[in-house]
């Protein structure tokens, strides 16, 4: 069932970013409900500081489908027609904006974003 709570770990509060074992950034979900997630925060890491923002949107308007139109903004730039597939407690997003699919998924009580720009990364508390 695609709705995103089942993909998603604690979202409410101030939450820390990582990379790896390392401690980057924070911020917090602007939006949150079956069908919309959002979250924004800041970082300072390898030398660079700056600002990260994700919002996805399922678009289908079916919480029984397993795959799907989304529409995924990743910093600046929106994609509408963004695609989705839920595969058991991983979703995966393929995306104009991004080289390779990314996985949305729980990971030790927060939540885990493999593959934007190369980088996975964990937000929690």
């Amino acid at each position: 069932m695609a709705t995103l709570g089942n993909f998603f770990g604690t979202h409410t509060g101030e939450l820390k970013i990582y990379v790896g074992i390392f401690s980057v950034g924070s911020g917090a979900f602007t939006a949150f409900n079956d069908a919309e997630a959002g979250f924004g925060g800041s970082y300072e890491a390898f030398g660079q500081e700056g600002t990260f923002s994700i919002q996805i949107k399922l678009t289908d308007g079916n919480p029984t489908s397993k795959s799907g139109p989304c529409e995924v903004t990743l910093n600046t730039r929106t994609d509408p027609g963004a695609k989705y597939g839920a595969d058991g407690a991983r979703l995966t997003i393929s995306t104009k904006l991004n080289q390779t699919p990314v996985a949305i998924y729980v990971s030790q009580g927060g939540t885990q974003i493999d593959g934007i720009s190369g980088h996975n990364l964990w937000i929690g508390q």
